[in-house]
């Protein structure tokens, strides 16, 4: 497994996206409810919960109730903002189409749930992907190597230029494609700041 860190310019985050939208890796504390996990370990503000994250999907089920879904591990998360048409009102947390869906929707967790560490898939979506993309990616995440190469096959030019500086494995590395190129099918912990 390589370590991967990364210091780039903002606007070489954007290239990252695809890797949110396909999922990334993250420990977490498992057990614990959605709410705890995006306010209480990513740290992000409720009222960002509440108001801008307005489609959630755990475990392939769609999530009305952020309280009561528990997060285990080895789950996957998906977030978005509000998704247009009838499939996105219908998909809308607490909205007025949920009650077309309640045979797939995510039901109350109920009983104990035990904390413990774990490791969970986080998808974002639009909007999301663009506003908190970037606080996972400097988090850090585990990904797949060969989806990393392939952002750096698409964006060769533009993306190297961005990169201000690179650790793998904690030592410096001149970030060039050829490089990039053994990391197909290596898993890869990435971190990314801005600079």
């Amino acid at each position: 497994m390589y370590d991967i860190r990364l210091i780039i310019e903002e606007p070489g985050v954007l290239l990252f996206l695809p890797l949110l939208e396909k999922g990334v890796i993250i420990p977490v504390r498992t057990g614990c409810s959605i709410r705890d996990f995006f306010c209480g370990q990513l740290g992000l503000p409720e009222t960002y919960l509440e108001q801008r994250i307005q489609t959630l999907f755990l475990n392939a089920r769609p999530v009305d109730n952020v309280d009561t879904a528990v997060i285990q591990d080895g789950a996957v998360l998906a977030l978005s903002a509000a998704m247009p048409g009838l499939l996105g009102a219908t998909m809308r947390k607490d909205g007025w189409y949920a009650a077309f869906r309640k045979d797939i929707s995510q039901s109350a967790q109920t009983g104990s749930h035990s904390q413990t560490d774990g490791l969970i898939r986080v998808k974002l979506f639009n909007m999301v992907a663009r506003e908190i993309g970037g606080l996972l990616l400097q988090r850090g995440v585990r990904i797949d190597g060969t989806d990393l190469e392939r952002i750096v096959g698409r964006h060769n030019d533009t993306l190297l230029r961005h990169i201000q500086s690179m650790l793998v494995d904690g030592h410096p590395t001149h970030p060039d494609s050829r490089f990039f190129l053994t990391l197909i099918d290596q898993p890869v912990d990435l971190a990314v700041t801005v600079c």
